[in-house]
């Protein structure tokens, strides 16, 4: 709790001095800086379109509009599960982003850096299709909101309204289109970076009995009794077993290869005492080391959900997204406003308890 209470007080002063600097030394002399509070802004004004060939621009703009309706339709099937699961057993509320992980530590800051890359990445590409279908950029930046590094875009409004919807499809299809490539890209390489069997040591606890016995952090259990591990289900819940007993692992080890080990249980063990998460695979934690592969393995897992989420989220029919946009082009202000306000009645009934 204590380091919390040191990174506010650290974060807020550091904003305090950023704001001050900006006053006395930089407000009015560079008109491309602009801070709000906790807000800086690295603002380009104007950028003009340079206009693609019409068959270039055209193919762009059909494959990027596909690439919106299967995140659509990945929103509506992950609707549909998540209906089911409340009608026929009884689960209540979704969570989308990042089921099943906490984002503590290490984690905080991988979610801060691909969550920045993904949200970049995004607006960077509503601006570069912008610009490749002649519709003029008012303004596009980077900006720094409290510690997230983000990036936004706008258009000349009137020059985009006057364009062909293909076009105006093209671009609010973007930002959407890259980040289900992303999420793509990234479970490609996840699934080949990640091994089919074992699972990875994070951490060991001190004095338990994987401490006492030899297990390391970025061992990788391949085995235990006999039994190949495939997953974290395969580990034994100590709890469930009978005391005294012993578990034969074999690891493998950095430097050292394949070492068997026997962990001794005794009756007042409740549990072995280690960390556990999916394994790299094994060549690239001899090539890389532990951390280093560890750490590859989680950001291309993060770049993944994140990715999915952003794609799924922004696809919605919702009036705040690039889906709601997309709606209104297609259906029109009226039944496209119908629409999305049935788009919003929807998530509700799948994230309220």
């Amino acid at each position: 709790m204590d380091i919390l209470y040191v990174f506010i007080a650290s974060l807020l002063a550091f904003w305090v001095v950023v704001n001050l600097f900006y006053r006395y030394f930089l407000a009015g002399k560079y008109s491309n800086i602009e801070i709000h509070g906790y807000v800086v802004l690295v603002i380009k004004r104007k950028t003009e379109g340079r206009v693609s060939p019409s068959g270039e621009a055209s193919l762009h703009n059909i494959v990027l509009t596909i690439l919106y309706f299967v995140s659509l339709a990945l929103f509506f099937y992950m609707v549909a599960i998540s209906l089911l699961n409340r009608l026929y057993i009884g689960s209540t509320g979704v969570v989308v982003l990042v089921p099943g992980v906490n984002v503590v530590g290490m984690d905080a800051l991988l979610f801060i850096i691909v969550a920045s890359i993904g949200a970049s990445l995004h607006e960077l590409f509503h601006a570069r299709l912008a610009i490749r279908n002649g519709i003029p950029v008012k303004s596009f930046g980077i900006m720094l909101a409290l510690i997230i590094p983000l990036a936004y875009v706008e258009v000349e409004e009137e020059e985009f309204r006057r364009t062909r919807v293909l076009k105006r499809l093209g671009v609010l299809s973007a930002g959407v289109a890259v980040n289900l490539i992303l999420a793509i890209v990234s479970l490609v390489l996840l699934t080949l970076a990640t091994s089919p069997i074992g699972v990875l040591v994070t951490d060991v606890e001190p004095g338990s009995p994987a401490y006492r016995y030899g297990i390391h952090a970025y061992d990788v259990i391949t085995s235990i009794n006999g039994s190949l591990v495939k997953s974290i289900n395969d580990i034994p819940v100590v709890k469930m077993l009978a005391k005294p007993t012993s578990l034969n692992l074999t690891v493998w080890r950095r430097d050292a290869g394949y070492v068997n080990l026997v962990i001794p249980i005794g009756v007042n063990d409740e549990r072995i005492g280690i960390y556990l998460s999916s394994s790299p695979r094994i060549e690239l934690l001899e090539y890389l080391g532990g951390l280093p592969a560890f750490l590859l393995y989680k950001f291309l897992l993060w770049m993944y959900m994140i990715n999915l989420s952003l794609s799924i989220l922004n696809a919605a029919p919702l009036f705040i997204t690039d889906g709601g946009r997309i709606i209104n082009e297609l259906a029109g202000n009226k039944y496209g406003n119908i629409i999305n306000i049935i788009g919003v009645i929807i998530l509700l009934l799948i994230l309220l308890p």
